[in-house]
């Protein structure tokens, strides 16, 4: 593929030797978020420029203001059991244009622009992932598809029998290259998992705990044997009734102690024992009935009421305490119906992972990673700048014709930079390089560019979008490791 790329370095962008860059004559108007880095958290690897020499690749990397090789024994990375896997693999999350498709409409919301059917050859700013991606043209994802096998280029763009979604699953460098070159764009991306706000419920603990506080407050309710004493208490004050007896003198004991209205046995008649008792039976029956004392606490209370209704009212009037036992949502539903308002961390979370808009879900520790790598970019020295550069343009769409070929083609640096007629572009990679030694580090991120064809695409970029140099920004994305390493990509590999 043929470039426009020079084979001397521009004035603004001086190669001071052995690897490194001088930028400053670029950055003297730019914005930047410091130069000073922090060793704790980043380690800079200084502008590299990749060639085809494998002796000088081989070369060790310039360190930046902070040593790559210090504290390397105690660095924390994550998946930390798939050590090997980073070592054979050196995984690195691609932020090519085609992993960032189906981005929410909310982002061309005002004004809609009315894009063409066909995109003529020209430059296009503000071009939406889905437009661009459905446009005519060949991308370089769409070439290296084509270099893996045509099998699969026809299964993936032709047939389409292979088809790759965005996944709501978090893709860690789809989000550092939010933060680092559009974070304007985070919200309407990615939904960030929601803060749990003070005094929000998280575990059956906590809602037991307010569940005993409302209860202690609450006036006491009548226990059953508060209900049971007040009704032996009534039955005590009743006059007894008049027993049968035993016997026919027992019998007649008791009917001379009837009211002179009930003995109804006439003087000089037999006072037989049936004729007795009948008379005790009638008094009897005019006496009031004592009430239950036996029986659960409701039944209690009804035997209450009878005797005692205003009591049992106010009883009524009193809120009854809440349940403490049951499940977790036995126990929400509880605190809910005394206090409608309160906030459940389950809840939220659940609502967040529900996902109704289809966005790309970010934990609170994923974002804490993604934030500390767009730290480490923007207090490189030389990275920083160019993310941060007043000129700079991001994601713009280039379509041409390819000259060997004939072939219409599209391109969409991540970004680029306009300095008076020197047009310099960027990639950003993060990268999963933890255990590489800083002497090994340059010939990897060459095997990296390589392998991945990264120089393919710097290429089509250099050639479509008529760029002067093109740089790779590469981070590091393990925990709390993450260097930053500035490769250009030299006339050589532009040429491979």
């Amino acid at each position: 593929t043929g470039t426009s790329q020079p084979t001397t370095e521009p004035e603004l962008v001086k190669n001071v030797g052995n690897g490194i860059f001088d930028v400053s004559a670029l950055m003297q108007n730019s914005s930047t978020h410091g130069t000073e880095t922090n060793p704790e958290t980043t380690s800079n690897v200084q502008v590299q420029k990749a060639d085809s020499d494998e002796k000088q690749a081989g070369d060790a990397v310039q360190a930046g203001e902070g040593d790559l090789g210090t504290g390397k024994e105690a660095v924390t990375v994550e998946n930390q059991n798939q050590a090997e896997t980073h070592q054979n693999n050196d995984s690195v999350s691609q932020s090519e244009p085609e992993a960032q498709q189906n981005v929410p409409e909310s982002q061309q919301e005002e004004p809609e622009a009315a894009w063409p059917e066909y995109f003529e050859p020209g430059r296009y700013e503000g071009v939406p992932n889905e437009v661009y991606h459905a446009a005519n043209g060949i991308s370089s994802t769409q070439v290296k598809d084509a270099r893996v096998s045509l099998m699969y280029f026809n299964a993936r763009h032709v047939e389409k029998t292979i088809v790759k979604e965005r996944s709501p699953v978090l893709d860690m460098g789809n989000l550092v290259h939010v933060l680092a070159l559009q974070p304007e764009n985070l919200e309407a991306e990615f939904s960030v998992e929601p803060e749990i706000p003070e005094g929000a419920f998280t575990t059956t603990a906590t809602l037991r705990e307010f569940i005993d506080a409302h209860n202690a407050s609450l006036p006491a309710l009548l226990s059953a044997d508060d209900i049971k004493a007040l009704l032996e208490e009534y039955n005590a004050t009743l006059p007894s009734q008049m027993p049968l007896g035993a016997s026919v003198d027992e019998t007649y004991a008791s009917y001379e102690q009837l009211p002179e209205e009930f003995q109804r046995i006439e003087n000089g008649t037999k006072h037989t024992a049936t004729a007795m008792k009948a008379c005790i039976k009638e008094y009897n029956a005019t006496l009031p009935a004592p009430v239950k004392t036996s029986g659960s606490r409701d039944a209690l209370l009804e035997q209450l009421a009878i005797i005692n209704p205003d009591l049992v009212a106010q009883e009524a009037q009193k809120s009854s305490p809440l349940k403490v036992s049951g499940t977790k949502a036995d126990l929400i539903q509880a605190v809910k119906s005394v206090n409608p308002a309160v906030v459940f961390a389950d809840e939220l979370l659940d609502a967040w992972r529900e996902n109704t808009e289809g966005k790309v879900l970010v934990t609170r520790q994923q974002l804490s990673t993604a934030l500390n790598i767009q730290k480490a970019l923007l207090e490189h020295p030389t990275a920083g700048k160019l993310l941060t550069h007043p000129s700079r343009a991001v994601e713009v769409s280039y379509f041409g014709i390819d000259e060997e070929t004939g072939l219409e083609v599209r391109v969409r640096p991540d970004l680029e930079l306009d300095m008076g007629g020197l047009r310099i572009g960027a990639d950003l990679k993060t990268i999963s390089m933890w255990n590489i030694k800083q002497e090994g580090l340059r010939a990897k991120l060459h095997r990296e560019i390589i392998d991945r064809d990264y120089h393919l695409s710097a290429a089509m970029y250099c050639e479509t979008a008529a760029l002067d140099q093109f740089f790779w920004i590469f981070v590091n994305k393990d925990e709390n490791y993450h260097w930053v390493a500035i490769i250009e990509a030299s006339t050589e590999l532009l040429e491979l």
